[in-house]
């Protein structure tokens, strides 16, 4: 029995081992795997710190992670249909993968929401990091995912790249640098002294008739969003968890009769005023679309944070640091939260534009201690513009139903029959019998016309008879 408790034990350890080190699985390619898997990509990690920008942009921009580092790792979310999601997981340059359940990380109800609206039974949140700091040259990182039957695949991100085609889930790590590419542009900000610090245009969303088109109708798991001139502001209702977002219709809003433009080489900084229920989420996202650069993706996607709280607070959106923030502001889509734990109601009461991020806090200050007395009064007022044409996105686009127009005096036609009439002669003297029997049923049109008449013309006559016997009557009777 001794010798039994040990090969017991002996088994359990090297089980446990085999769940971690995977060493002995196959790993399949993302386009291998027979059943519906959805996999978002929230954040590329560096040293435990989110990268400066998107995972899209920044491998763009970067084209590999520079080094050295520490760890690199992942955050997002992945659903499946088929089975359960047991682990995560990486593999360093083909090699052996180190797959484990340490790597699930807790999972909102917003993403089992979002899941199960996406036709996902199983849905799990991962955080998986990777030490690095052993690496010297460079090495490429795959992510991975483990279902209960021991199949391990490899992850390819839902974010679809410039060339249309879907972002693997995988980094070019490279301990000195060699492989990234120049430094794009610097974001930083130019000296504030150096701007006009005054506020840009500013949407004071308190005016039901100014803003009537603003809230578009593409929206998502939204149930009305609508000017609440009592509370001086706008309301966006979420009946359900998952993912609310509303497209903000910029283009409809016009200024002293004129078109809003927000150039976006002078504005770099959008300001939200806004006050949330801290319970439904921290985090926000917004999609821009400029002339230049039309419908919403990833790569037009800025993620902002906010304070737990249920007081007033504006929050800054520094759109400037995205390269494709470029040309004029067309409309743009509000994500209230990227993932939205529980119903709500959202209140927006202004969105303002700054050239720097210094002056926006500055005002952003000014209207937590003031009100609207923070407003300038020399502010032009909005006025109701028409519908603007919206720019194509890839999202289903609702529009309203045009009115029926008001239906034309009926005009004198043949009555259409169910099956067409054959005008094609077989031989060229039928057309002569065509032609006779088109001129008789223009007489026979003709003689019903004037049958027609002919009984309006008798109904008429009688009328006036009646008419002219009853007033000869009253005169009698007078």
């Amino acid at each position: 029995m001794k010798k039994i408790s040990i090969l017991l034990v002996i088994v359990m350890l090297a089980s446990l081992f085999t769940v971690t080190g995977a060493s002995a699985a196959e790993v399949l390619e993302f386009s291998d795997f027979g059943s519906t898997l959805i996999v978002l990509w929230d954040a590329l990690q560096l040293d435990g710190k989110n990268a400066p920008a998107d995972p899209l942009s920044y491998i763009e921009d970067f084209g590999a992670v520079g080094g050295p580092l520490q760890t690199v790792g992942v955050r997002g979310w992945a659903a499946a249909n088929g089975q359960d999601i047991t682990g995560f997981g990486y593999m360093i340059d083909e090699g052996e993968p180190v797959v484990s359940e340490d790597f699930k990380a807790n999972t909102e109800d917003a993403v089992y929401a979002a899941a199960t609206n996406a036709g996902c039974s199983y849905v799990s949140r991962y955080q998986i990091t990777v030490d690095v700091s052993a690496l010297t040259g460079n090495h490429t990182i795959d992510f991975l995912i483990q279902f209960e039957d021991g199949t391990i695949v490899k992850m390819v991100s839902n974010i679809v790249t410039s060339d249309n085609t879907f972002l693997p889930l995988s980094v070019e790590y490279s301990a000195d640098g060699s492989l990234v590419k120049a430094t794009p542009e610097p974001t930083e900000e130019p000296d504030p002294s150096s701007l006009d610090n005054a506020p840009g245009p500013i949407l004071r969303l308190n005016d039901e008739e100014a803003y009537s088109s603003f809230l578009g109708m593409q929206r998502n798991q939204i149930s009305d969003a609508y000017i609440d001139e009592s509370k001086g502001c706008a309301v966006i209702e979420m009946d359900k968890v998952g993912d609310p977002w509303i497209v903000l219709m910029f283009t409809s809003v016009l200024v002293d009769d004129e078109p809003l433009e927000i150039d976006t080489s002078v504005y770099k900084v959008i300001q939200l005023g806004v006050r949330i229920n801290a319970a439904t989420g921290d985090r926000g996202q917004f999609y821009f679309q400029t002339d230049k650069n039309s419908s919403f993706g990833e790569d037009k996607d800025i993620l902002f944070d906010y304070k737990s709280t249920d007081e007033l607070q504006f929050v800054n959106i520094n759109v400037g640091k995205n390269k494709k923030w470029d040309g004029t502001m067309a409309d743009s889509r509000l994500d209230p939260f990227s993932a939205c734990s529980e119903p709500c109601e959202y209140e927006l009461y202004y969105i303002a534009f700054f050239t720097n991020e210094a002056a926006a806090n500055d005002f952003g200050e000014k209207w937590l201690a003031e009100g609207d007395a923070a407003f300038p009064t020399e502010a032009p007022v909005p006025t109701k513009a028409p519908t603007a044409e919206p720019i194509a996105t890839h999202e289903v686009v609702v529009t309203e139903v045009p009115a029926t127009p008001e239906a034309a005096e009926p005009t004198e036609q043949a009555v259409a029959t169910d099956a067409p009439v054959d005008k094609t002669p077989e031989k060229g003297d039928d057309n002569k019998d065509d032609n006779k029997d088109d001129k008789d049923n223009k007489d026979d049109k003709s003689k019903n016309n004037g049958l027609v008449y002919a009984i309006v013309g008798i109904a008429v006559a009688v009328a006036v008879i009646v008419a002219v016997v009853l007033i000869i009557a009253k005169k009698k009777k007078k």
